[in-house]
């Protein structure tokens, strides 16, 4: 575990209000003060919750945006590019920035959840992780497309799991549906919701 990077006590500055005209409790900091608080932030940051590059530099811009909003400081743009630049470059180096562990753990974690290989795409894209890294976490995660659709249809207790008798045909296009907006595609998931408890569980059980 890497330890909290050095810096003085809590000054107030995360106590900053998100509109101006808020409660003010920090004093103005000078820019040496102002890159060790931002570095401190971040940290704070990484330790709760995981992040790509794309989207830690964004939120830490938004951090500076709201300082400079608040009045605490008059930065340029390209102030703000290279604090944050700066910033996420030393955390890179120390691993605390992956893109590549980070793709590949979201991608491990939606695909128990039933989600599809687009429905991840496009939230790791969301993320800004780059495209080919996003391709090749979802590839080396391995999961078949029909398993975590059968994960889904048993999360949302369609298809196989559904209550009761199988729907008639309009009750089976409306659980394919279901299955299309998740990102999975139309024959798929009519091969899906066909298959019987016993079938979808046997292909779950042989994983």
């Amino acid at each position: 575990m890497i330890g909290a990077p050095p810096g003085d006590d809590d000054d107030g500055w995360d106590r900053i209000p998100d509109e101006p005209g808020g409660s003010i409790r920090a004093t103005p900091t000078d820019p040496r003060k102002l890159r060790e608080k931002l570095r401190r932030s971040g940290f704070a940051y990484l330790q709760r919750y995981s992040a790509s590059e794309a989207h830690f530099f964004e939120l830490m811009e938004k951090k500076l945006r709201r300082w400079e909003a608040a009045g605490y400081v008059a930065l340029g743009e390209a102030s703000v590019a290279g604090l944050v630049g700066e910033l996420t470059s030393e955390f890179r180096e120390l691993g605390l920035l992956d893109d590549a562990g980070f793709a590949a753990s979201r991608v491990a974690s939606a695909r128990r959840k039933g989600a599809s290989r687009l429905k991840i795409a496009l939230g790791l894209r969301a993320k800004g992780v780059d495209g080919d890294l996003a391709r090749a976490a979802i590839e080396e995660e391995g999961t078949d497309e029909t398993v975590a659709a059968l994960r889904f249809c048993r999360r949302r207790r369609i298809g196989p799991w559904r209550r009761g008798e199988r729907p008639d045909r309009d009750g089976l296009n409306r659980e394919i549906a279901i299955l299309a907006r998740q990102g999975f595609a139309t024959q798929l998931g009519r091969a899906v919701v066909l298959l019987s408890l016993e079938e979808a569980e046997d292909k779950l059980g042989a994983i």
